[in-house]
């Protein structure tokens, strides 16, 4: 038995077995992913073969289960069309290549958890922003929206990274799970540079202080931001967090940004996967321009550059 295929068990090991739709052109991937979850004890109950008959069947079956699509088979648009019409439905892109047996177990079983419920009334003036791994950026696009906002304050979670400047107006405050409930009283805007996550559900279960400071994030915030880079790395993590993110009761509406844009061909793929992913939900792309990160709007400035357009763009949502 291969090290893969005995991760991939240990990934379905316990609990019950789950239920799935496959909605893939290529009838061998079909056959190798039904294949892979029948072996794990878990059940196909329905093959679809167009958009038409997936969105009949889900109309017809209003139940907790995943679909497994491939990205041919549905076009974009009616994924976020979908994804807004069958909230309880989970959708997950297969692809032949890169096919990990482990990795899309181990998923899809991360999947089926009990929906986390917000215990806390949102603060108006409160939005967080976090994002993925790898340095996307988190810092950065909270200190120049911060630096859009009269008065605003920026509340920052220490975790030992190296913070860069925030504008000269914006007033700073660290924090901690024990002075919280003291710095949400504030009246000004509140922006809070929560951190990232890598994996949602497992981080708010997390009972370390980084865990603690996610949920404070998610439970008091009435406006959230996700940040992620724009690279491979950056789409994986987007596309388990949104997966994540659907399985939260009353979350705080959210804003994805896809910052560090570039425009090579390598670039204009990740592009179109980010555009594809978020379909249907609000988001802004952030062009790369190292020469901008720490310079903020100046009511004297005789132009504005792509860069900072996109800060005001963002911060004018938010308003």
């Amino acid at each position: 038995m291969s090290a893969a295929t005995t991760k991939s068990r240990k990934a379905l090991s316990t609990g019950a077995a789950l239920n799935f739709v496959t909605a893939i052109v290529d009838s061998e991937l079909e056959a190798t992913t039904a294949q892979l979850l029948y072996s794990h004890g878990n059940n196909i109950i329905f093959r679809a073969l167009t958009e038409d008959s997936l969105e009949k069947y889900l109309l017809q079956n209003n139940l907790n289960l995943q679909v497994l699509y491939s990205s041919d088979f549905i076009s974009s648009k009616n994924l976020g069309r979908f994804r807004a019409k069958f909230t309880k439905v989970i959708f997950k892109e297969v692809s032949e290549q890169g096919f990990d047996p482990a990795n899309l177990l181990s998923e899809v079983s991360q999947k089926d958890r009990q929906p986390l419920v917000r215990s806390s009334t949102p603060i108006s003036n409160l939005i967080s922003v976090i994002g993925t791994s790898g340095s996307p950026g988190i810092s950065t696009i909270t200190n120049q929206l911060a630096a859009r906002v009269d008065q605003a304050v920026i509340f920052y979670f220490n975790n030992h990274l190296i913070r860069p400047d925030a504008a000269p107006a914006s007033k700073l405050s660290e924090a901690t799970p024990t002075n919280w409930p003291e710095l949400i009283t504030r009246s000004e805007q509140i922006f809070f540079d929560a951190g990232c996550t890598s994996a949602l559900t497992s981080t708010l279960s997390d009972r370390r202080i980084s865990g603690l400071m996610l949920n404070q994030a998610l439970n008091s915030s009435s406006k959230l931001l996700y940040v992620l880079k724009a690279d491979t790395a950056g789409i994986s993590q987007l596309s388990r967090f949104i997966n994540d993110y659907a399985n939260l009761i009353a979350p705080p509406t959210i804003t994805y940004i896809l910052n560090q844009q570039r425009f090579d061909a390598k670039a204009r793929l990740i592009n179109s996967q980010f555009l594809s992913i978020v379909a249907g939900q609000k988001y802004f792309q952030v062009p790369f321009d190292y020469s901008e990160v720490g310079k903020y709007p100046a009511k004297k400035a005789l132009f504005a550059t792509t860069f900072s357009k996109q800060f005001d763009a963002i911060a004018k949502s938010l308003a």
